[in-house]
């Protein structure tokens, strides 16, 4: 053991040269560059020939020949897609426990799945367990039979069935007039796809256009005189939050979630019943809190809050992994955040067990 011309330990004479500073940091010469390997224990020393090793950062070493050099690293979005493809593979269908979604596999019907399908997306906010629960309440009071429920629905029976009911801010003229709005569209339409294929564009590169248009033909499908004493709804009335617009900006979460549980049918987490021409790859990701932080992690979006905009930006992003079918990330991506295995601030211990540790930007 000597000292290098710098005054730091070689730790490795020859060819390769390897040094330590005081902080367990090691260096080598590359090209005439000084250049970082690792800190400690990630790099492979004493090294053997074949060793090679990654940082956080994407950056790899190999040793060969007695030489460390850099290894060209994996294309960026080639180590994206393997992490990815690799989370969507271990959150599969055991994993729906955690989710609304498990709920709604609790049906056989069809047509019970649909309707149940969109009040559960629509209560898909606050904690998993909470909203279980509330799912639980309804379908007791609904007798598991949705559809049934919803087609004759009427508004003086549904004020004695949902008396006291709340959830958050959703009260019982809420889930009146929600249930009011189902009646109605399952009465002209049949079915909630009919209705929201009327503002379908198949051309359209997202369903953007049609959301809009579905949010604001319910909310003018029914007279509302019955619930809040005006035909028309009420500004204030939280019934809203079901049909939510990206006119307005809002990421549509729970629309978009809803959407991807009735087009998507390549796995066994959705259900793919809307068969009217709907394609996967016209869906948009369901953003919420946790998807929002995670991709802005994992740089699918450069936004700083769930918006609509940020749903097209990560949607748009992970068009480049999977064209056909891009929001099939989002149950595993929102996974790492529901199940508190992504945290919220950087933290080696946390981080280091953490399954997008070699594609998160905090660890670059």
């Amino acid at each position: 053991m000597h000292l290098s011309d710098n005054g730091l330990n070689v730790k490795n004479a020859g060819k390769s040269v390897v040094w330590e500073d005081n902080d367990f940091n090691f260096f080598t010469l590359i090209d005439g560059k000084e250049v970082f390997i690792g800190r400690g224990r990630e790099v492979p020393y004493p090294l053997e020939e074949g060793d090679c090793w990654s940082l956080p950062n994407g950056k790899t070493f190999a040793y060969k020949n007695g030489v460390l050099e850099h290894v060209k690293p994996l294309d960026e979005e080639k180590r994206l897609k393997e992490c990815l493809e690799g989370i969507y593979d271990k959150f599969e269908e055991s994993y729906l426990y955690s989710d609304p979604l498990g709920f709604v596999h609790k049906f056989d019907d069809i047509k019970d799945i649909e309707v149940a399908g969109f009040i559960a997306a629509g209560f898909a906010f606050g904690g998993v367990p909470q909203i279980l629960k509330i799912l639980d309440k309804i379908d007791m009071i609904v007798d598991h039979k949705f559809y049934e429920f919803a087609l004759n629905f009427n508004v003086a029976d549904g004020f004695k069935m949902f008396k006291g009911f709340y959830y958050r801010f959703i009260k019982e003229k809420d889930i009146v007039a929600l249930f009011l709005i189902l009646s109605e569209v399952l009465k002209k339409y049949d079915s909630i796809e009919s209705f929201f294929l009327e503002g379908y564009n198949p051309s359209d590169i997202n369903l953007k256009n049609a959301i809009i248009s579905f949010s604001k033909r319910a909310m003018g499908l029914v007279d509302f005189t019955p619930i809040y004493g005006s035909a028309v709804l009420p500004k204030d009335s939280m019934v809203h939050f079901f049909f939510t617009s990206p006119s307005d900006g809002s990421p549509c979460k729970r629309i978009n979630l809803y959407l991807r549980w009735m087009v998507r049918n390549s796995d066994n987490l959705d259900f793919g019943i809307w068969n009217g021409g709907i394609q996967p790859y016209q869906l948009l990701t369901p953003v919420d809190t946790h998807v929002a932080r995670i991709s802005r992690y994992i740089g699918l979006t450069k936004y700083g809050s769930p918006s609509f905009k940020m749903a097209e930006e990560i949607t748009e992003n992970l068009k480049k992994l999977d064209c056909f079918d891009p929001v099939k990330y989002d149950f595993a991506i929102a996974r790492l955040g529901i199940l508190d295995l992504c945290k919220k601030s950087k933290n080696i211990e946390n981080c280091g067990k953490c399954a997008i540790y070699d594609i998160c930007n905090l660890n670059g």
